[in-house]
């Protein structure tokens, strides 16, 4: 009896460490949602309240630019001037660096222009500050919100990395795990062996990540249907290496949440991926050396500068 109240505080005692650990991962996470999403507001609020502005002065401008054109046309007659009228016309629509279909619904009293920065454009602008994707199909033109911006980047980015590597780290477990499980041996080996199974490793990711773009590619059109499958699998490619072209970016803005989350997976994937082949390259950098874990290897100062040392359990042993 004793020794299954024992075992049973046992029990409860794992849980709970257990519990206090998913609890400390699950804050990170919905702390960096809530800094995506307040980033999200300021971006909204402040750039949409200008954009509004904007958009009524740049109205009342085109409106009285299309006038004055066509009043001065009307009373023209030599056609040399009436291309040189033109050319100043197309000059001054030029200048004020907006889309055709822009300008005539600007210039149309009887449509609405649609605004660039929604609720949703700014959740994806802030999403991409995060993950250093930077697409650049908008920016802020504010000082406050450029000045926001910076600022804003240099506490998220880093915060938003952690998390994805934290992330990647706990995918890559699970992948393990379940290789184990399958093969039911012990994964971890010495020497040569063990740079087999770290290669085995990075082509297993290398797989998923191919795979995850494969697929991704071929769901994301029925959502973005003018997307060919080529133009997605460019997409897939330009957005989960953070490359960020923006020469294509997502557009239906009531299906951004399930294009955020095949980014951050993919992202997931990436981080995965880049620290399977960062083990393979600190293997082969030190191969020879009597040196069972290279993730061991650091540095430590010593008298003449910094040398390279592998942590034992009863002190350093150089290896530089």
């Amino acid at each position: 009896m004793t020794t299954f109240k024992g075992a049973k505080a046992a029990d409860i005692m794992r849980l709970r460490r257990v519990a206090r650990i998913a609890a400390c991962h699950l804050a990170l996470y919905c702390f960096v949602v809530l800094y995506l999403l307040a980033g999200a507001y300021v971006f909204y609020y402040v750039e949409g309240e200008n954009e509004t502005r904007r958009n009524g002065i740049y109205r009342d401008f085109i409106i009285d630019q299309k006038d004055d054109f066509v009043y001065e046309i009307s009373k023209l007659r030599n056609t040399s001037e009436i291309d040189k009228r033109l050319n100043i016309f197309l000059r001054e629509i030029s200048a004020l660096n907006m889309t055709v279909d822009r300008y005539l619904s600007l210039g149309d009293i009887n449509r609405n222009v649609t605004k660039r920065w929604t609720f949703a454009t700014s959740v994806l602008f802030s999403f991409t500050i995060l993950t250093t994707i930077g697409y650049g199909n908008i920016a802020p033109t504010t000082y406050w919100c450029q000045m926001f911006t910076m600022v804003y980047g240099a506490f998220g980015i880093p915060l938003f990395l952690i998390t994805i590597a934290d992330l990647g780290r706990f995918f890559k477990t699970g992948i393990m795990s379940i290789i184990k499980t399958v093969y039911k041996r012990e994964l971890k080996k010495a020497g040569e062996r063990k740079l087999i199974r770290e290669i085995g490793e990075v082509v297993l990711v290398a797989v998923l990540f191919l795979a995850f773009i494969a697929a991704g590619s071929a769901v994301l059109p029925m959502w973005e249907q003018e997307l060919s499958y080529f133009d997605s699998l460019y997409f897939s490619y330009m957005s989960l290496t953070t490359i960020g072209l923006g020469d294509i970016v997502p557009r239906r803005m009531d299906f951004l949440l399930p294009t955020l989350i095949y980014i951050t997976i993919g992202l997931w994937l990436t981080t995965a991926l880049v620290e399977q082949l960062a083990d393979v390259f600190r293997l082969v950098h030190y191969a020879g050396r009597q040196v069972s874990n290279v993730k061991g290897v650091g540095r430590r100062p010593g008298r003449l500068g910094v040398h390279f040392a592998y942590r034992l359990p009863y002190g350093w042993v150089d290896v530089s």
